[in-house]
């Protein structure tokens, strides 16, 4: 059999994760890691239903983003599993707290946006470097947005949004500080746009 390609997707339960997810999953010879907070969302039927490819298979474990021990958890859960190396991990959690101005935000949002869009990939990243490194052609991807850019502030008027974009220019940064620090891992941050 063909060297499984293991790929680690957090917030497998719903949207782009979940179509990520059946994906790869479709694909032969793929290890999918989906990572869900609620067992019984209507997105893991889905995705526990969804076609396999050859060779492929699903794993299920529960990422709390806002939890920074649950990645440290899942991986411990990956590697008794029998899995040895992850190839590609998409932090694609996040949480997108209102729309307001900077003036009324609120500030609890604020922090709860941080933590688990920039403190929970920094935890996700820490708890998966070793079997990322282990893959010898390790992948990082995080899932932000133009709005996190602070040269395109004007443009993507994202200064309404303070809580959501203030959290994605710190995991745009959170990005290249692991491609910069780490010669052997490619780490990107993609804008898969909105609609």
């Amino acid at each position: 059999m063909d060297k499984q390609l293991v790929v680690l997707i957090t917030g497998a339960g719903r949207g782009l994760g979940n179509t990520l997810a059946q994906i790869y999953l479709s694909r032969p010879n793929h290890t999918v890691v989906g990572s869900i907070r609620d067992e019984k969302a209507p997105g893991v039927s889905e995705l526990k239903a969804s076609p396999k490819g050859s060779g492929s298979q699903l794993l299920l474990v529960k990422i709390e983003s806002s939890e920074p021990g649950d990645a440290k958890r899942a991986v411990e859960e990956i590697r008794a599993a029998g899995i040895e190396h992850i190839d590609i991990v998409i932090a694609n959690a996040a949480i997108s707290p209102p729309i307001v101005s900077l003036e009324t935000v609120n500030l609890d949002e604020v922090v709860d946006a941080f933590k688990v869009n920039a403190v929970g990939a920094i935890a996700l990243y820490q708890a998966c470097h070793p079997l990322l490194e282990k893959s010898g052609n390790g992948k990082f991807v995080t899932v932000s947005s133009a709005a996190g850019t602070i040269g395109a502030m004007e443009p993507y008027k994202a200064h309404i949004a303070p809580a959501y974009c203030i959290s994605k220019a710190a995991l745009n940064w959170i990005t290249m500080a692991a491609h910069c620090g780490n010669k052997w891992l490619t780490a990107v941050a993609v804008n898969p746009g909105y609609g």
